[in-house]
């Protein structure tokens, strides 16, 4: 049980330093909720880009939840998860952007769902539109 807590751990920390670094790289590409351009953009045509990931809790995250649902309040080792999860969407969504020579997505929403009964686990999507700057 202990050695699983610790693998657990080690590469959930290891996953959000990833995520870091991911992010740092990317910074150069404006992601806005909101579906009109900013102000000096100018757009010859828009793609939809998307990232998805499915990830699961742990067992340890599992049963540090199911003691939290006995007294109540925030489960915080799946709000990590969930956290780490919409990272992770969102970054995929980004590289997308970049790869098509995007530096401005638009109009971003994340969606999410439930998956499987057996073990807490949750599908996140993020997805927008993707502009490709004009030519000037």
């Amino acid at each position: 049980l202990v050695l699983g807590f610790l693998v657990g751990r080690i590469l959930e920390g290891r996953h959000l330093a990833e995520l870091d670094q991911r992010e740092a790289a990317t910074t150069s590409i404006m992601v806005i909720d909101v579906k009109t351009l900013p102000p000096g953009f100018e757009a010859t045509t828009g793609t939809l880009v998307m990232g998805e990931v499915v990830i699961a809790a742990d067992y340890f995250k599992t049963l540090a939840a199911s003691l939290r649902t006995i007294v109540g309040g925030e489960v915080k080792a799946y709000q990590t998860m969930l956290t780490r999860a919409r990272r992770e969407a969102k970054l995929r969504m980004v590289e997308q952007a970049r790869a098509h020579g995007s530096e401005l997505v638009v109009n971003v929403r994340f969606e999410w769902s439930a998956v499987g009964p057996q073990l807490p686990s949750a599908e996140i999507f993020c997805y927008g539109t993707a502009i490709i700057p004009a030519l000037v």
